[in-house]
């Protein structure tokens, strides 16, 4: 019985590479096969012992915990019970850490992840230039929605196009596969989708991505080093030039900054300068223990008189500020943990520098948004972490 089951468990990771890109629905059911078959296989005493030993996984449990106790302060906890539903995805990253994973089934699993993300980039090509229509069209189980960018929301399909393009550059220069000009394939045509679509983090991620390769790979050949950083900017600047969709988007955030916050005349401030603002005074004012678990969006709505619309389930499109609003300092440094024994854990192992791009990529996307709490990425971070963490350096 527990063959079988180690064997569902390879199948099902695997699978979970391949549904990632493309359907959020499946991957929420292989989510529940694989937490059923860890309840299944037992072994709990093993399991624990190596959660124990885990000063991440401990703070992400401690982080769940302090949420619970988040409901015995402050008045307003509308948003609660969305909230939960958030963390309790956080449990399946211990349930993914103590699975019984083969590393055949890991590389298996890094290229179901790659591979299919290459279609849904491809896919998306074709669709932002009229080549093929939405794939709503053609599979009635795929929304038509102006959001997708092929299967998913363009800002998460985004995301994962540069977390997987990280990925498939470490692959490339290290030489960890044969199948090098297909990987080459995949990687231009993720920087094609990435740069042609409106997702802005995952372009970010995707610059310091490369920039970073390319610093580390020649920091003794000044010459090359500067020739790539040059082709590097110069490629930003042809697509800024030939895209409507990054040049709108790039001259739309320039202005905001320079404009620190006013959008122009007649318009209300942006609404992200509304959330860092309005969320610092607030913080301030109760920066130890904030105003409690599932507070921030009632707050906002009846609070905040900026123009914009908020309502219950409204975040401040920044992870950290959005735990220290609620949690406090104290639930900041739970955070703020979790990522730094990832790292120490990562950076432990052989191409460590490569492996904590993944964490530290994470980081600066929670900048941005509330990225621990969207379903799709959490799971996709989860499960890249599982790879960079599991596989073993030959």
């Amino acid at each position: 019985m527990s063959k079988f089951i180690c064997r569902v468990q390879q199948f099902l990771f695997v699978l979970l590479g391949f549904f990632i890109p493309t359907s959020i629905a499946i991957t929420n059911l292989i989510i529940c096969l694989l937490a059923l078959c860890w309840m299944i296989e037992r072994n709990f005493k093993a399991k624990f012992d190596i959660i124990k030993s885990s000063n991440w996984m401990l703070a992400v449990l401690t982080l769940i915990g302090f949420y619970g106790l988040g409901m015995f302060w402050g008045d307003q906890h509308l948003n609660a019970d969305w909230q939960f539903q958030r963390l309790a995805l956080l449990l399946i990253f211990p349930v993914l850490m103590t699975m019984n994973l083969e590393q055949e089934t890991i590389k298996r699993a890094v290229f179901a992840f790659l591979g299919t993300t290459f279609i849904s980039a491809l896919a998306a090509v074709a669709i932002n230039n009229n080549i093929i229509s939405s794939l709503g069209n053609y599979l009635s189980l795929i929304e038509i929605s102006w959001r997708n960018s092929a299967f998913i929301a363009y800002n998460y399909h985004n995301v994962i196009l540069a977390l997987a393009s990280s990925l498939c550059l470490y692959i490339l220069i290290e030489r960890k596969s044969k199948y090098r000009y297909v990987l080459l394939l995949f990687f231009l045509i993720y920087a094609l989708s990435i740069f042609t679509e409106r997702g802005r983090a995952g372009q970010v991620i995707f610059n310091l991505s490369a920039v970073f390769f390319i610093i580390y790979y020649n920091r003794r050949k000044l010459l090359r080093l500067c020739a790539l950083l040059i082709l590097l900017f110069s490629f930003q600047f042809v697509i800024y030039n030939s895209t409507n969709v990054y040049k709108d988007r790039f001259d739309a955030v320039s202005n905001i900054i320079q404009n620190n916050g006013d959008r122009g005349e007649g318009k209300t401030e942006d609404i992200r300068y509304v959330f860092i603002k309005e969320s610092l005074s607030r913080i301030l004012e109760k920066p130890i223990f904030g105003y409690g678990t599932g507070s921030f969006g009632t707050i906002f709505e009846n609070e905040v008189k900026s123009g914009h619309y908020f309502d219950k389930y409204t975040t401040p499109h920044n992870q950290y500020l959005y735990v220290w609003f609620e949690l406090g300092i104290l639930g900041l440094v739970l955070l703020l943990l979790i990522f730094y024994h990832q790292i120490k854990e990562l950076f432990r192992k052989k191409d460590g520098i490569h492996r904590i791009l993944l964490p530290l990529s994470f980081m600066f996307l929670m900048l941005v948004d509330s990225y621990f709490f969207i379903f799709i990425l959490t799971i996709c971070y989860m499960f890249l972490y599982t790879i960079y963490s599991r596989y073993q350096q030959e």
